[in-house]
């Protein structure tokens, strides 16, 4: 009995003298300027991110840098304005840049600050020759083939959004009309009556590099751009992708390979361990503030493609609808009769959009529609339940 006591007496202090730790790494407060984006020297707006690094222990991931003013400067003495866009955005249309310059990019921010990129050399881009795929474990691999004729790219970089259609788990054919009452939807696939088809846009978050530095010829024959698992469902419906193309200085591609490095091939002792980022972008009010970021000039080419289901033989994909599951989506059941307060229940039921009217119920043999069944909104309205897309089609999605 008193050893039981002592072991209760031994974990009760353990408890109580239980602190928070808090490391340095995720305690510490420091603000630092991360640039993101492009110096666009093609017919495409140039647009750069600013925003500051957050302490790992915030529970915001994303923190704008506001009220900037940012500027691309030639080493030929011409300016052009990014003005401010929102959210951290500073943005232009086409710069109509000439290709013989270099650019960098100015930065002042509200704090007093001033930061200043390299001077870059202007990049142009060569076409995507093909963009393929090729079924393959039991899913869908993607690949992008390029080169340049004149030997001068070298260095490329790769960047994709893909879309998908995805359903909901029960379909609705009725909604309340101007009066009150239910009305039939005009529920085409083009409609945006039709709340049961949605479809969802991602970027990428990888970084896809290669060089032909080595090679005889600048050619790109079959790099590897994304893979989707049949049993991720999101080629069930309909699968696009539209892959960006790059063209880097050596610099750039150095940067971007020790970026993929540190972000995408750590988890083992084997694998490459942690580098130092250095970008080309310094604070010129204060030399030893880092800044991350790396500012290239270039245009960037693009090619889409649209892969249908039924062109998928060998690859087992689920009917993929997203939560929540058919299972969870019973539907149920508003009576007509009495009729004098039907209208003002249906109000109450469906009018303030948290369910969905399906269909009316006319069992067998009845003369007419005696009710109409629903269910909660996620379970019929796409655009209401996980990945929450939308339900405008995308011009590249075909009709049925």
């Amino acid at each position: 009995m008193r050893k039981g006591y002592n072991i209760l007496l031994l974990i009760l202090i353990m408890v109580g003298c239980k602190k928070p730790y808090n490391p340095l790494v995720i305690s510490t407060d420091n603000s630092f300027l991360v640039v993101e984006g492009l110096i666009n020297t093609g017919q495409d707006s140039t647009s750069i991110k600013l925003s500051r690094t957050v302490k790992l222990s915030s529970t915001n991931t994303v923190k704008p840098e506001l009220n900037a003013v940012v500027t691309v400067e030639s080493d030929q003495n011409s300016n052009f304005a990014l003005p401010e866009a929102g959210n951290g955005i500073y943005s232009s249309p086409p710069l109509n840049l000439s290709l013989a310059a270099k650019y960098r990019l100015r930065i002042k921010t509200t704090d007093g600050k001033e930061y200043l990129s390299d001077y870059v050399e202007a990049k142009t881009t060569p076409g995507i020759d093909s963009l393929s795929f090729h079924v393959e474990n039991n899913g869908v691999q993607f690949y992008v083939a390029a080169h340049d004729p004149q030997n001068k790219t070298r260095y490329y970089r790769w960047d994709f959004s893909e879309t998908y259609k995805y359903i909901a788990a029960a379909q609705s054919s009725l909604k309340l009309g101007p009066n009150g009452l239910p009305v039939y939807r005009t529920a085409y696939i083009d409609s945006l009556d039709n709340i049961y088809q949605c479809y969802k846009t991602i970027p990428s978050h990888q970084v896809l590099l290669n060089s032909t530095a080595k090679l005889g010829q600048d050619i790109v024959t079959k790099q590897p751009i994304d893979f989707v698992a049949g049993e991720s469902g999101k080629v069930s419906h309909g699968y696009g992708l539209l892959v960006r193309q790059y063209a880097l200085t050596v610099e750039g591609f150095n940067y971007w390979q020790i970026l993929k490095k540190n972000t995408e091939q750590l988890g083992s002792i084997f694998d490459a361990q942690p580098s130092s980022l250095q970008g080309n972008i310094h604070c010129t009010t204060n030399p030893d503030e880092p800044v991350i970021g790396f500012v290239s000039a270039s245009d960037f080419k693009l090619k889409r493609l649209y892969v249908d289901p039924t062109e998928l033989f060998g690859v087992s994909f689920p009917n993929y609808i997203p939560p929540p599951p058919v299972t969870d989506c019973e539907s149920k059941f508003i009576p007509i009769a009495p009729e004098g307060s039907f209208q003002e229940r249906l109000k109450l039921t469906v009018g303030s959009g948290d369910s969905v009217l399906l269909e009316p119920v006319q069992p067998i043999g009845a003369p007419a529609i005696i009710g109409y069944s629903y269910v909660q909104k996620e379970c019929a309205d796409c655009r209401a339940k996980a990945p929450f897309g939308t339900n405008v089609k995308p011009a590249f999605f075909p009709s049925y």
